[in-house]
């Protein structure tokens, strides 16, 4: 089969520490059972439990649901992704029954999908990622961040002559960028005074970054419930835990195959529109 069948999946198993080990063994031998094509790899803790499976034509849910019937005081969550499928999901199993289960489209639309750059270094810390939309023939806006910060911009290109215009936490450009070409290297400036963001603009780019954060990106300052999953994923594989960081999961999608700890690039950035890469990356990041 081709890998784009491939499902990814991760199964953690929480609860009473006491009984994780028994819980660990009984999984395992029930695994041995199962017919699935595929494997997986175990990224156990004090607390919790997690298998992260690699797998085609089904991931071995019954496995976990049993051991969950044998093991009452546990509970097991399940996500993963169906890229062949254009499906995601998440159950809940406790006492060996689903209890919660959520599943949904996975965004591939070209307007969803196109002109997204993500550069991941090994240990997931996130140095660049922006997503960009053309305004017009020599203009274009996006929104772009690292593990650290993030900003609105504007880029407009005439001929060879470049402008970067930047946000820093307000409805304002803040910092400049004049560019001979793409190529070249230059220092911002501050905008002095600051030149406010045409509001129709601000609003525009504003629903581009929050729908780009929301797909891609959790948020360390976030209430810790909504992040517990993706901490104790990072931690499970050695991950650095920065202010914003990519979503194991669509981390996941973007490596396929390769190695959970190799560095990625991934992008979908339209050929014509790869020079904008450059210039973040020479001047913003």
């Amino acid at each position: 089969m081709s890998a784009d069948l491939l499902i990814h999946a991760t199964l953690t198993v929480s609860g009473d520490s006491a009984v994780l080990p028994a819980a660990d063994a009984r999984i395992k031998s029930l695994l041995v059972d199962e017919i699935f094509e595929g494997g997986f790899e175990e990224h156990h803790g004090d607390d919790a439990l997690s298998y992260d499976f690699k797998v085609r034509g089904g991931v071995p849910f019954p496995a976990f649901a049993l051991a969950s019937q044998e093991f009452p005081q546990l509970e097991v969550v399940a996500e993963w992704v169906n890229v062949a499928a254009g499906r995601r999901g998440r159950a809940q199993i406790a006492g060996g029954k689903i209890v919660d289960h959520t599943e949904d489209l996975i965004a591939t639309g070209a307007a969803d999908a196109a002109n997204r750059y993500f550069d991941i270094a090994a240990d997931s810390t996130l140095q660049l990622a922006f997503a960009v939309v053309r305004r017009n023939r020599q203009l274009w806006g996006g929104y772009v961040l690292n593990h650290q910060r993030d900003a609105l911009f504007e880029i407009s290109r005439d001929g060879e002559a470049i402008e970067l215009r930047v946000t820093e936490g307000a409805a304002e450009w803040s910092r400049v960028w004049w560019l001979r070409g793409h190529e070249d290297v230059s220092e911002s400036q501050a905008c002095e005074p600051s030149q406010p963001v045409d509001q129709a603009l601000y609003a525009e780019l504003e629903r581009l970054a929050q729908d780009f954060v929301a797909e891609w990106i959790w948020l360390r300052g976030a209430p810790a419930a909504e992040t517990a999953i993706e901490r104790d994923r990072y931690g499970r594989y050695g991950y650095t835990v920065n202010d914003a960081n990519v979503r194991v999961a669509r981390l996941q999608r973007m490596r396929g195959d390769a190695d959970m700890h190799q560095p990625l690039v991934y992008s979908t950035l339209e050929a014509e529109n790869d020079w904008i890469r450059g210039v973040l990356q020479r001047c913003w990041a």
